[in-house]
C-alpha cells in the first residue's frame, strides 16, 4: 500500500498523466478540428456525433483519474422518478459552484449516464482559449459568454435555437451563480441581496437571473425539465481538489438531484427571477440540511463506475506511453545532449501547461462577483 501511495504520488508519474491527457487531447482536437472544416458544412449531425465521441474519449481520463485513479465515489439523492429519468431527456442543469472539482464531479455523473460527450455548459469565454480542453468545449458547442448582457443574450438566444436538432440525449449546465463560492465573493453577494430587499442564503452567492430566464423562454419545445442539483463533500473532509485527485486522494461526493418540468417555469421576467431566486433559498436549505445531517433528504444510492474509463485510460497509454518510451531510451542510448536537452524541455512545458489549466480550477483564481460590463443592469 505504500509503494501505491507513493506511486500516485510521484511527480514523474504525474507528468506521464499531463503528457496522456495533453497528447491525447490534441489527436482529438485534430479530428474535430477536421470534422469542423470537412464534415460539418455536408452533416451537422454527423459532425456532432464525431465531435461528441472524441470528446468522450478525451474527457473520459478526468472521470478515470476521479473513480479509478483515486477511488472517488458518488452517492446521489433523489426519488426514484427523478432519478430513473436521469440520462433519457435533455436537461438543464442547475448546480451549486462551491469546489474546485465539483466539475469532474459532474463530468463524472455525465459518464455514469451516458452523457458525457454530449454535455455543455455556459461558461466564461477565455477558457475556449485553454488549450486542449477548451478547444473541446469549443467544437462539442459549449456557449462561452463575455459578461455583457446584451452580447450575450444573443449568444445564448443563437446557440439555444441551434441545439434544437441535437442528435443526442445532451445536458446544460448553468451556474447561476455566476461564479465559484468564497467567502469575499459571499461577502459582497449578500450585501447586493440586502440593497435589493431579497433574503440573504448562507451557503450560495445570489443567483444571476437573466441567464436562468433567457433558458427558460428558449428551451420549452424540446428540453422538458431542469434539474436542481446539488452537491456536497462530507462534513470534515479534505478540501476537494485536482491535485488531491491526482495524488490518488479519494473525495467521495454526496449529489441531490430534484426534477423541475420546464412547464413549472415561468416565462415572464419578474415571475421567472422571483422563482430562481426561490429555488436558490430552497438549495440552500438543502445545503444547511447536509451540513446538520451529513446527508442530503430522500433516498440516497450509490452510481456504481462503469469500465469504460478505464479501458479509455489504458488505451491512450498503450498508444502514446510505449513509443514514448522506446523514444526516450533510444535517446539516452544515443548520447545526443541536443536531443536530451529538448525532451527536458518538453518535460518543463507539459508542466507549465498542466499547471495553467489547474490554475483555471483553483478557487483563489475564480473571476470576481458582479464583474460584468453590465453591472448596472444586472437583475
Amino acid at each position: 500500500m505504500g509503494l501505491v501511495s507513493a506511486v500516485k504520488k510521484s511527480v514523474v508519474v504525474h507528468m506521464l498523466i499531463a503528457y496522456i491527457f495533453l497528447a491525447s487531447g490534441i489527436i482529438c482536437n485534430i479530428f474535430q478540428a477536421a470534422g469542423y472544416l470537412l464534415l460539418r458544412p455536408y452533416s451537422l449531425t454527423a459532425y456532432r456525433k464525431l465531435a461528441a465521441f472524441f470528446t468522450n474519449m478525451h474527457w473520459s481520463q478526468l472521470v478515470f483519474l476521479n473513480e479509478w485513479w483515486a477511488g472517488s465515489t458518488i452517492n446521489m439523492y433523489g426519488t426514484d422518478a427523478d432519478i430513473g429519468r436521469i440520462g433519457k431527456e435533455n436537461a438543464v442543469l442547475l448546480m451549486n459552484h462551491k469546489y474546485e472539482t465539483d466539475m469532474i464531479s459532474g463530468w463524472t455523473v455525465c459518464e455514469r449516464f451516458g452523457c458525457l460527450g454530449t454535455s455543455r455548459a455556459l461558461i466564461k469565454e477565455s477558457v475556449k482559449y485553454l488549450p486542449v480542453v477548451g478547444w473541446s468545449m469549443f467544437f462539442i458547442e459549449f456557449l462561452f459568454l463575455k459578461r455583457d448582457y446584451e452580447e450575450d443574450k444573443r449568444t445564448i438566444v443563437k446557440q439555444l435555437k441551434e441545439l434544437r436538432n441535437y442528435p443526442d440525449y445532451f445536458w446544460l449546465l448553468l451556474f447561476c451563480e455566476g461564479t465559484r463560492f468564497t467567502a469575499e465573493k459571499h461577502q459582497k453577494s449578500m450585501e447586493v441581496a440586502r440593497n435589493k430587499g431579497v433574503p440573504e442564503l448562507k451557503h450560495h452567492l445570489l443567483p444571476r437571473t437573466r441567464g436562468f430566464l433567457l433558458c427558460a423562454q428558449g428551451i420549452r419545445e424540446y428540453i422538458p425539465a431542469f434539474y436542481d442539483v446539488e452537491i456536497h463533500f462530507p462534513n470534515g473532509s479534505p478540501e476537494p481538489t485536482l491535485m488531491g485527485l491526482l495524488k490518488g486522494e479519494a473525495q467521495h461526493a454526496h449529489i441531490y438531484v430534484r426534477r423541475i418540468p420546464t412547464e413549472e417555469v415561468p416565462e415572464e421576467e419578474s415571475a421567472c427571477a422571483e422563482y430562481c431566486h426561490e429555488l436558490y433559498r430552497i438549495k440552500d436549505k438543502n445545503f444547511e440540511y447536509f451540513e446538520q445531517n451529513g446527508v442530503f433528504p430522500d433516498k440516497v444510492r450509490e452510481i456504481p463506475r462503469r469500465p469504460y474509463t478505464l479501458l479509455i485510460f489504458t488505451f491512450w497509454s498503450v498508444l502514446l506511453v510505449v513509443p514514448l518510451m522506446k523514444y526516450l531510451v533510444g535517446l539516452v542510448l544515443s548520447g545526443s545532449t541536443f536531443m536530451i536537452a529538448g525532451v527536458v524541455l518538453g518535460g518543463v512545458l507539459v508542466s507549465l501547461l498542466l499547471q495553467k489549466m489547474m490554475e483555471v480550477t483553483q478557487i483563489s483564481k475564480g473571476s470576481s462577483y458582479g464583474h460584468t460590463k453590465d453591472n448596472n443592469k444586472k437583475k
